[in-house]
């Protein structure tokens, strides 16, 4: 069974800025069809308005990777889904809990582990993984089934 993956959008920021990584794993991974690769649409949208201020050496390669990895897009939830999350992170950051919640993913993976916390991981129920946690885990579960 393939796992489904939440990318936030640091994460495909972060695999244009480097061919190595952690980052730029999953996005190997997701070519090769071992994790469906989820994000919703405001991901992308903070991952293009991103790589044009930081970035825009990246954009033609994201643009590339659209083009052939398998992405699960995402609607974007609708205020009344993600004002529930307020509470507990920021409001710039409740859409894209609520579109990984949603979207019923089995690990959600970010770089910004200041605002999704252990504390978020729990009242959300999902599992929060920095890239290398991810690739990590990967590992080990390889491990095991070889």
């Amino acid at each position: 069974m393939t796992r489904s993956v939440f990318a936030d959008a640091n994460i495909l920021i972060a695999a244009a800025g480097s061919p190595q990584g952690a980052s730029r794993a999953i996005l190997n991974l997701a070519e090769m069809g071992l994790i469906q690769l989820v994000v919703s649409r405001q991901v992308l949208l903070e991952t293009e308005r991103n790589l044009r201020r930081k970035l825009p050496d990246g954009l033609p390669l994201v643009a590339e990777w659209l083009s052939y990895l398998s992405l699960k897009i995402v609607d974007d939830p609708l205020p009344e889904r993600y004002q529930r999350w307020v509470s507990i992170i920021e409001e710039k950051d409740a859409p894209i809990l609520a579109a990984a919640v949603d979207a019923e993913v089995d690990y959600f993976v970010t770089l910004n582990t200041r605002d999704f916390t252990p504390e978020v991981m729990n009242a959300a129920g999902l599992t929060i993984l920095t890239p290398s946690q991810f690739i990590e885990r990967v590992r080990d579960i390889l491990q095991r089934n070889l």
